[in-house]
């Protein structure tokens, strides 16, 4: 208190006689004390509830007219309240005090004159009382924030000890964890702990005792019987003199599975660009061994002792080409001819065939959605895939199951679109091939679309099938997902957009023609000399005039040499540019010249982007007959 600060007092006291001592005592304090007199309850009542009253202390006597000086305590009314007792009421006053008065005296002149500083002292208190009282609903305010924040939170709060055992749980633990709160106080933070992950909490724990703060990502048990991942910030405390942890955790499971879905997909688009890229270069190597070997056949009789070699390298030669075709579809670069399908009806068809190829401990069962919408699909393709997946089912049924296979009508959206990062949001139709066979671990499911990866013995697969599916898939514009766990069979979800009837077929024909001679002249491209030689003296055996280039500067020069040219006969893929762009060039100076492209790959990349040009593709490997055919039916069209 002040030199400045005037207390006001509310004195309630019927007896005139204690009223002018109570006054003459507060007479030498006045700078201090405003005092103002009330003779009844009523009457003090009336005073109080005045507005600007604004009194800070009551001195009341017990006995009234109209009452006692208790009824003034009242939780309603916060101001500290002295109580005046006869001699002999001393026992009513301690009761008075229980009751809430602040203080009490025994009237007596010497009480009187002491009045002013019982005052004083009773301001100094119940302003200390007052203190304590706004600290404690400060606290108990930001004790229910708190606890608002940690009961609602959708983290995980814990509060660990310093040997890691969980002194305090936020209640998000039986969201996040599936345990509740309370059954995890006074359990080893660690028990619960990924086992790989054991090692690096240690010495995260360790770090944050030294630093006082760090990070950690680790897995966690959920009592589902699943491993969550949890990115955690994680502080070294003291609370009640004791070290201990604070750890503030959010779920990244999710985020952590898209994380893989990506890079699972960027490693599956590396796979296949050097899966596309040996495949063509393997199908140059078989043009020649294919043409050369056809070449020989045909210069030597059937007796001749060679024949048998040749017959074996020809073979050969075929089962090398079906390889690169698979590893073709992998990269998705194989022949493409989609049309508008109806996938139930694709099945319906294939029920007989995948009958024989499971044997009769195998039960086929189809679910398919009545209404199903349609796909823009190459239905030898998505027979392929199934082929391929009740193989895998078969295979991994030793001891006989089911195998299911069912269609329905799908729609991926905002909320779903996470769950497909290769897909954009539209509608699809969803078709799921699934097992009860022995499944199978995560590391094996991760690489499962991988070339060449097997778990069967040597000579039971390539490796090939679910990479062949894959590039399918993706080449469709769909997305194919494996789910699977030891014990617990395997399910595979492929989704293909929905296609509207308008869409039409593009699909192109080649007549054959018995006549395989010609005497036009054709400018070869080709930057494989081996390629080029064989498909020259092929040319050239059959009447043909031929140009060789091995790049698209050598062709322009040609072409204006040597006029006319009747044909382009070029590979996609030439040094500095493509075939397309070339053609594009050759066409714009000589509209009357014809294009016939040569590829390794079943479809090229840049194939979409022709623009003068829309020209037919010959496959490499392609024996000379077919070259001879292809280019008969370009140069009669």
């Amino acid at each position: 208190m002040t030199g400045l600060e005037q207390i006001r007092i509310l004195l309630i006291e019927d007896d005139e006689l204690h009223i002018e001592l109570i006054r003459r005592a507060f007479d030498a304090w006045q700078s201090l004390f405003d005092l103002s007199v009330a003779h009844t309850l009523q009457e003090a009542r009336t005073l109080l509830s005045h507005s600007s009253s604004g009194f800070d202390l009551i001195v009341c006597d017990w006995r009234l007219p109209d009452g006692d000086g208790l009824e003034l305590l009242d939780p309603s009314l916060p101001l500290p309240i002295i109580l005046m007792t006869g001699y002999g009421d001393e026992r009513v006053a301690v009761e008075a005090i229980r009751a809430g008065a602040l203080d009490y005296i025994v009237k007596s002149q010497d009480a009187f004159i002491d009045l002013p500083h019982v005052a004083q002292r009773a301001i100094r208190q119940w302003r200390a009382i007052e203190a304590q009282r706004r600290s404690e609903e400060t606290l108990r305010a930001i004790e229910a924030r708190y606890r608002l924040i940690t009961e609602n939170t959708s983290d995980l709060i814990a509060i660990l000890d310093e040997h890691h055992r969980f002194r305090y749980v936020s209640p998000s633990a039986m969201h996040l964890l599936g345990y509740d709160a309370e059954s995890l106080i006074g359990q080893d933070a660690f028990d619960n702990l990924y086992p790989d992950d054991i090692l690096s909490g240690a010495r995260y724990w360790q770090d944050v005792m030294q630093r006082k703060r760090t990070t950690a990502t680790f897995r966690y048990y959920h009592a589902s019987g699943s491993w969550r991942w949890f990115e955690c910030d994680i502080k070294s405390v003291d609370i009640d003199g004791a070290p201990a942890v604070i750890v503030i955790g959010r779920d990244i499971t999710a985020r952590r599975e898209l994380e893989e879905r990506l890079l699972q997909i960027q490693k599956m688009d590396a796979l296949g660009r050097l899966s596309g890229g040996i495949a063509h270069d393997f199908n140059n190597l078989l043009a020649v061994i294919t043409g050369c070997t056809t070449l020989a056949r045909e210069l030597i009789p059937d007796d001749h002792p060679a024949t048998v070699e040749l017959r074996e390298i020809q073979q050969a030669a075929e089962r090398a080409t079906a390889l690169t075709r698979q590893l073709l579809a992998f990269a998705h670069r194989q022949k493409f001819d989609p049309r508008p399908i109806n996938l139930n009806a694709l099945i319906l068809d294939m029920k007989k065939l995948l009958s024989r190829l499971i044997p009769e401990t195998i039960t086929l069962e189809t679910h398919l959605e009545p209404d199903l919408w349609s796909v823009r699909a190459d239905p030898g393709q998505i027979e392929q895939v199934l082929i391929n997946l009740a193989v895998n089912a078969r295979d991994a049924m030793n001891n006989g199951g089911i195998l299911t296979i069912a269609t329905s009508n799908a729609v991926i959206d905002e909320a779903t679109d996470h769950l497909y990062p290769s897909l954009q949001t539209g509608e699809y139709v969803r078709l799921t091939v699934s097992d009860t066979g022995v499944g199978m671990d995560e590391i094996t499911r991760q690489r499962a679309f991988e070339p060449f990866f097997t778990t069967k013995k040597p000579g039971e697969g390539t490796g090939l099938g679910l990479a062949t599916c894959y590039g399918i898939i993706v080449q469709h514009g769909g997305a194919i997902d494996l789910m699977s766990e030891p014990g617990c069979g395997t399910t595979v979800t492929i989704h293909l957009p929905r296609a509207h009837l308008s869409q039409s077929n593009t699909s192109d024909s080649t007549a054959h023609t018995a006549d395989l001679n010609g005497s036009e002249t054709i400018l070869l491209v080709e930057d494989d000399p081996a390629v080029r030689a064989l498909a020259a003296r092929v040319l050239r055996t059959h009447g043909y005039r031929v140009l060789e280039a091995s790049n698209d500067d050598e062709a322009m020069t040609l072409a204006r040499l040597h006029t006319p040219v009747h044909l382009l006969l070029s590979d996609h893929g030439i040094p500095h540019t493509s075939g397309t762009l070339l053609a594009d060039r050759l066409t714009l100076a000589h509209p009357q010249i014809r294009v016939l492209f040569m590829t390794g790959y079943m479809i090229e990349p840049d194939s979409l982007r022709r623009t003068a040009t829309d020209a037919p593709t010959l496959l490499k490997p392609f024996t000379p007959r077919e070259l001879l055919q292809k280019v008969r039916v370009i140069l009669d069209a």
